[in-house]
């Protein structure tokens, strides 16, 4: 994907997404204790094996961050967004 695909994508997913600086797709969600994002981090595990889709997670104290990329091409394709707004209603819809 270039540059203008990439933003393009962002802007349509929006909510705080970003691009780190190994070109993947990130975003940190924060919570108010530990078991929260631990719950979140399941949705996403179950999720994104049914998806095939499998993004690294970090989850700490009030915290859970994914970083997404495919792994195939060491970049992004329009999957990796694609499975970020499955993550999106995810969250929009178990924790807010």
């Amino acid at each position: 994907m270039d540059v203008a695909e990439i933003n393009n994508f962002l802007l349509q997913l929006n909510n705080n997404w970003q691009i780190n600086e190994l070109g993947h797709l990130y975003k940190k969600y924060t919570f108010k204790d530990f078991l929260t994002p631990i719950k979140f981090a399941n949705l996403i595990a179950a999720l994104t094996e049914k998806e095939e889709h499998h993004p690294e997670l970090l989850i700490g104290w009030g915290h859970c961050s994914i970083e997404m990329w495919t792994h195939k091409i060491n970049g992004l394709t329009p999957s990796d967004f694609y499975m970020a707004a499955k993550i999106e209603k995810e969250f929009s819809d178990n924790f807010l």
